[in-house]
């Protein structure tokens, strides 16, 4: 008994010296928070100005709902990221970002996020389905989505897919995070082009 009570003894021991040596002495690794930005300089709009669309609703795979940068590691393999995280979730920064791309594109300042009040009367509205977001550390982001314009009385006017791949060009979260600004460009492009194709 005295040998086992002797073992135990500097079990906790070595234990208690550990939590000494994390609370003392230990650092740990503070996260970097990033943001998804526009990549389409805005233009000076008159408040209340040109072509009223809504945006939204915006969904993603549920896999990217968390606060973690989500990178692809192998086939059907990804890789959260611990300490590179989202400053806010994906749900709110993509739309927010497709807005603000589409409102310096498409020279309006009317443009309003899912889900708008009945005061905020759209001419039309942009839903997409991402598919897909995410990439390799270093390598390839790809967007995946589905996409349509609705009319104001609610009626489909365009169903489309896209998949968008944009180069990291270098190696760490700060290079993947500008692929995914870029690739959101893209799919803005491709957005206010159809939207230029409809009636005002």
């Amino acid at each position: 008994m005295g040998t086992r009570n002797r073992r135990m003894g500097l079990v906790g021991l070595a234990a208690t010296l550990v939590w000494l040596g994390g609370c003392l002495g230990g650092t740990s690794a503070s996260p970097t928070f990033y943001t998804l930005t526009p990549v389409e300089a805005p233009a000076p709009i008159p408040a209340q100005d040109g072509l009223a669309l809504g945006v939204g609703p915006v969904t993603l795979p549920a896999y990217l709902d968390r606060p973690q940068l989500v990178t692809r590691t192998g086939q059907g393999v990804l890789t959260l990221a611990e300490f590179d995280r989202w400053a806010e979730p994906l749900k709110a920064g993509v739309p927010r970002v497709l807005g603000d791309n589409l409102a310096a594109l498409l020279g309006t300042s009317r443009v309003s996020l899912f889900p708008w009040g009945k005061s905020q009367a759209v001419r039309y509205q942009v839903a997409v389905d991402l598919t897909r977001f995410e990439g390799v550390v270093g390598g390839t982001v790809v967007l995946g989505a589905r996409w349509r314009v609705l009319g104001s009385d609610g009626a489909e006017l365009l169903v489309r897919q896209a998949t968008i791949s944009e180069a990291a060009g270098g190696a760490g979260s700060d290079a993947l995070v500008a692929a995914m600004n870029r690739a959101l460009g893209a799919l803005s492009r491709d957005l206010a082009a159809a939207l230029r194709e409809l009636p005002r």
